[in-house]
């Protein structure tokens, strides 16, 4: 039963059938002689077989007097096998020139077909199947599956259809290669159609077929079709075993994918490598160690363990489940004297993705001394490394090797990774500059531009670009639109946030946890607390991420108690901290004048969660002690610490002298700040500030004297209001506003009524003259 592709398919365009032969000759010999010739004819001039003979043989090619037909077809399956084009030409050649009958003829240019396909000279394939003066399933068949490797699936659908319409029925070899032109045109509506066939023309219990049916379905999402498929077959063999448990992995079933390699074993099949590369990626994905170590086992019993494809899977999985150690012992055993950049690639992003960067940097620098060939991959994970590390001068020294191998004009990817590294360092000028010579954007350049502008805390460009972005037709994904969060977060953006609240759900992209947590803090930033609260309870399964953030919104807004209730409420939940958490309930703790329990925590980062404490950690207890007087204890705490304090922490210590007037601490402090970063005007203004609350106003005059011939300007503080979308930028003593007379004449009003209600001014820091 033939399916009618014209009406059912119209999509596919207008396919215009050719007749079998050429109109205007009287019989079928004179047909064939002349398709023969122009067929050998086009062909040949591409193979350079020039002058007047038909053919020219091989060096040490030599046929029979008289080669029969299957000598001729054994000899084009070798010639397919080692994809040797001169020969099959060759063959080609003779094949025209002798007098085969019409049946034997068909099959040896079907064969000639095939072999020009599998030496990829797909044109010559085509001339020889246009000039074929009779087509069986098998001509159209080879001619679907070379349209499938020149990626023009539309073309393979169209020829499916023809072969039909001219009343040929597909075998087996034609439905699977029809399956892969589906899964090319992401088409399962036309996959669908073709199953019916399948089952119709009785192909249904054909493994092959079944299995490329199953492939079709797993391959365009639909799993739950996929599997139905896989357990409807009344035998299976390995390709199907290896579809079901790829299909498992590239749909997230990961759980599902290592359980069907169990069976698969248990039914007596033999995993492939193939098989090996799709379990040990779900196993990665699940990030079981347990598991891969099972995997793992089964590789050494099986003498696979120095495979490179399923060492470099090896390295990938034990990498993604945090296993460094065991990942670099696979490593060292069987590919540190490897050649090929796999394996190599496969453990300086296992570096990279653990935040060992510096490691994954020292294993880039010998991969280069060993003269292997760095790709895209290795260049991507390197730049990540960096970025990292914010290593500005090896994101420079990087980038010029780059140049030199010249993946940076070829691969978007490339260009992108050198962009984020740019940003993560802070050279926005760089970024820009990557982003204006790169040719063909895409929605993951505009997302780097867009994030790198938002990380060096230019949020209102951010925005900006993301507004020239939408004009050019690009729709965002998840990782713009979070970092849009951010940006209208620290803007306090409510109302921005709320349109690209709108915009996000419309997408379908409000349950990526990501932006639900972006969502929690963009609400808690901009006042709403409430709103905070019910994105928070929205979430089904809140991880880490979301659990800080709501925690950090009741921070922010004061609400102690609530935050550390959510705080106990995550522990009870059995979900681990992590340290940007436990900084989030220093900072509560610190604000509310809770030292005890702030101490308490922070001691109970290693001990309890296993939490080296970071720079940031330190800063905080300086912070925490300060706050209440503890000054001693404090600058106690930072002579004690395991790693050299930098500015962050001395400036809490500075900040905190401020407030209590110690001058002794404050001097100690300051000498400190100005060693590591001697253009910090802050430094210079708290210190000035300290001498001035303890009555030494003329130290704080020349330390200002000092400010300014050192040429360190202090940055002006300002205010800011959003209104209707636009920023307004309130600076002390600016007269640039357009409406600065209604904003002056209204402080003034203010000004009187604060003082007929008593307020005096604090003037102890006001240098006149001075600033």
């Amino acid at each position: 039963m033939a399916i009618n592709c014209h009406a059912k398919f119209q999509s596919l365009g207008s396919f215009h059938s050719r007749g079998l032969f050429e109109p205007g000759f009287s019989n079928r010999k004179e047909a064939r002689n002349l398709a023969a010739a122009k067929a050998f004819q086009s062909v040949h001039e591409r193979s350079r077989i020039v002058g007047s003979k038909l053919f020219q043989v091989g060096e040490n090619y030599e046929f029979p007097q008289k080669a029969q037909r299957q000598e001729l077809v054994d000899q084009l399956h070798l010639c397919a096998q080692k994809e040797l084009l001169k020969e099959a030409s060759v063959i080609h050649g003779y094949v025209l020139k002798s007098d085969f009958a019409d049946g034997d003829l068909l099959t040896l240019l079907n064969h000639v077909m095939y072999a020009y396909l599998k030496c990829s000279d797909f044109k010559s394939a085509k001339i020889v199947f246009d000039y074929l003066p009779r087509r069986n399933v098998f001509s159209w068949s080879v001619m679907i599956v070379g349209f499938n490797k020149q990626a023009l699936f539309h073309d393979g659908l169209s020829y499916f259809c023809k072969m039909m319409d001219h009343g040929i029925m597909p075998d087996g070899f034609a439905y699977s290669a029809v399956l892969q032109s589906c899964i090319g045109m992401d088409c399962v509506d036309f996959g669908d159609v073709v199953h019916t066939q399948i089952i119709v023309g009785g192909f249904g219990s054909n493994v092959v077929v079944s299995t490329a049916l199953l492939n079709m379905y797993a391959k365009l999402g639909k799993i739950e079709e996929a599997y139905r498929v896989f357990r409807s077959m009344a035998e299976h063999n390995d390709v199907s075993w290896n579809a079901m448990i790829s299909g498992f992995t590239a749909n997230g079933l990961h759980s599902e994918a290592f359980g069907h390699f169990e069976k698969m074993k248990d039914q007596g099949f033999v995993p492939n490598v193939f098989t090996l590369v799709s379990v040990l990626k779900a196993v990665g994905m699940l990030g079981d160690v347990d598991k891969g170590k099972q995997v793992h086992e089964y590789v050494s019993a099986n003498g696979m363990q120095d495979n490179i494809v399923v060492g470099t899977a090896l390295i990938d999985m034990y990498s993604k489940c945090g296993d460094l150690l065991e990942a670099r012992s696979v490593f060292d055993m069987n590919f540190a004297e490897c050649q090929v950049n796999g394996p190599w690639n496969a453990m300086i992003s296992g570096y990279s993705q653990c935040n060992c960067s510096q490691q994954a940097l020292q294993l880039y620098v010998q991969m280069r001394q060993n003269n292997i060939r760095c790709d895209i991959y290795t260049y991507c994970s390197v730049f990540d490394a960096i970025a990292n590390l914010r290593r500005l001068s090896l994101v420079k020294e990087v980038h010029g090797m780059v140049l030199k191998s010249g993946y940076d004009s070829v691969d978007p990817s490339v260009e992108n990774a050198i962009a984020d590294a740019y940003a993560k360092c802070g050279s926005l000028k760089e970024v820009q500059k990557i982003f204006n010579k790169t040719k063909s954007r895409d929605i993951v350049s505009w997302t780097t531009l867009v994030t790198g502008y938002a990380q060096c805390s230019k949020w209102e460009e951010s925005l900006i670009i993301f507004s020239q972005m939408r004009e050019e037709g690009f729709t965002p994904n998840n990782f713009t639109l979070a970092s849009l969060l951010t940006a209208c977060a620290n803007l306090c953006y409510l109302e921005y946030g709320r349109q690209i609240h709108g915009l996000l759900c419309k997408l379908g992209f409000e349950t990526v946890t990501h932006i639900e947590s972006a969502l929690i803090d963009m609400y808690a930033k901009g006042g709403c607390i409430v709103e905070a609260e019910k994105v928070f309870y929205r979430i089904l399964n809140p991880d880490v991420v979301s659990w800080t953030a709501i925690l950090a919104g009741y921070a922010y807004h004061g609400s102690v108690a609530q935050a550390l209730w959510y705080f106990k409420r995550m522990e009870l939940m059995r979900i681990k901290p992590n340290a940007v958490t436990l900084l989030c309930v220093l900072f509560t703790c610190s604000h509310a004048g809770l030292v005890k329990e702030g101490l308490q925590y922070f001691r109970s980062m290693e001990k309890d969660y296993g939490l080296v404490p970071k720079m940031e950690h330190y800063a905080c207890v300086v912070d925490l002690l300060g706050r209440v007087g503890r000054l001693n204890e404090a600058f106690e705490f930072i002579t004690k610490m395991p790693i050299e304090p930098d500015e962050m922490v001395w400036q809490s210590l500075l900040a905190a002298c401020r407030i209590h007037g110690n001058v002794e601490f404050g001097e100690i402090a300051a000498k400190k700040i100005l060693s590591f970063c001697p253009e910090y005007s802050s430094t210079y203004v708290l210190l000035s500030n300290t001498y001035m609350e303890t009555g030494s106003f003329q130290d704080g005059v020349n330390l200002r004297k000092v400010m300014k011939k050192q040429g360190v300007r202090k940055e002006p503080g300002y205010s800011w209001i959003s209104v209707e979308g636009r920023v307004h930028r309130f600076y002390s003593g600016d007269t640039n506003h357009p409406e600065k007379d209604d904003i002056y004449h209204k402080l003034e009003e203010l000004r009187r009524t604060m003082k007929s209600l008593g307020y005096i001014p604090d003037l102890k820091y006001a240098l006149q003259g001075e600033d």
